[in-house]
């Protein structure tokens, strides 16, 4: 059964619903920036917002290794945005 993580954005009101499968592993760029890296090595989904070198990178990895270690009923996990994280826009490229 598929897994996935959420990431809650304020610039489209909702989750994103991203698999676990597709991810290799997530950074944080700049204070604006932060970067998921998808398995196949030719796309990424680049995250925009404020605040996210307060631990974005390493919340959805993090959030990775929840999902990979609970209950197969258990199927979607969220990003820990935190208090001062906020995540405007998601792009895949």
């Amino acid at each position: 059964m598929a897994k996935y993580i959420t990431i809650s954005t304020s610039g489209d009101p909702g989750n994103a619903h991203i698999n676990i499968d597709l991810i290799l592993y997530a950074e944080t760029n700049s204070g604006t920036e932060g970067t998921i890296y998808l398995q196949d090595g030719t796309k990424k989904i680049t995250v925009t917002g404020t605040n996210l070198t307060s631990g974005f990178g390493e919340n959805v990895n993090k959030a990775l290794v929840l999902a990979a270690q609970t209950s197969w009923t258990n199927v979607v996990f969220p990003v820990d945005l935190e208090d001062d994280m906020t995540v405007t826009a998601l792009t895949i490229a």
